[in-house]
């Protein structure tokens, strides 16, 4: 016949040795301040240059004067001063281009972690259209910070710049479905997250994705009705629907 333990010998059964009791209250009280700080931390979201007046003399930067050509897509990049033009640049402008690049690399093997330089490294080889190039720093901008909304709407456009050059079919699509995926990756309270969102809009209606880029067209103009960027979107989906 098998009997009941006493309730003394169950509860010493029950009873932890005091070592791992601490241990496991520590683990709890661990994660609890990991939880706790991982609310409180926000990621990191780059703007503007880098903060060395030096650096932005000898590089003269920002730069309005120079443009990207850049059909049918928007660029907002610092080393720019904003929105980019779409302009040609002439030889004169292009070699000062090389000069801002030569002093943005000697400072950036200098400041490794700094992504802001890498990304003006990037708006300035896409005025060069070395969108390859361009394409690496801004990788490379994100790669520090992923939070960085110049760094991925810079990467997006170099991506879909390079496949308008690009003769094979499956590859330029690539390329395109990989810009828009930077451009998603903007968050909402980045201020390109506009420019991103006409961009997105624009290279799916592109490929053929109508439903979706109507979608995020709707999106866009409730930001920006009365813009010619607006316009033109319109006139895009229209023309991608016929």
């Amino acid at each position: 016949m098998v009997t009941t333990p006493p309730v003394a010998e169950i509860e010493r059964r029950l009873r932890w040795p005091a070592l791992p009791a601490l241990v496991f209250m520590g683990l709890m009280v661990g994660l609890l301040v990991v939880a706790a700080f991982a609310t409180w931390l926000r990621p990191d979201h780059p703007r503007g240059l880098p903060d060395d007046p030096a650096l932005l003399a000898a590089a003269r930067l920002p730069d309005a004067t120079l443009g990207v050509l850049a059909p049918g897509l928007r660029l907002r990049a610092a080393a720019l001063g904003g929105d980019a033009a779409p302009l040609a640049n002439d030889a004169a402008e292009l070699a000062r281009v090389i000069e801002a690049e030569r002093a943005l690399a000697h400072w950036a093997r200098r400041h490794p972690g700094e992504p802001r330089v890498r990304a003006a490294q990037g708006a300035l080889a896409l005025v060069r259209h070395d969108y390859s190039a361009a394409a690496v720093h801004y990788r490379e901008a994100c790669e520090r910070a992923p939070h960085y909304g110049e760094g991925r709407l810079g990467w997006g456009v170099a991506l879909a710049l390079d496949a308008d050059r690009t003769r094979d079919p499956w590859l330029r699509r690539a390329l395109m479905l990989r810009a828009i995926a930077q451009f998603a990756a903007v968050d909402a309270n980045d201020p390109e997250r506009p420019h991103a969102l006409y961009n997105r809009a624009h290279l799916l209606a592109e490929v053929g994705r109508l439903s979706e880029a109507q979608e995020l067209a709707r999106r866009y103009l409730a930001l920006d009705p009365n813009s010619a960027w607006a316009e033109q979107l319109r006139s895009d989906l229209r023309s991608a629907a016929h």
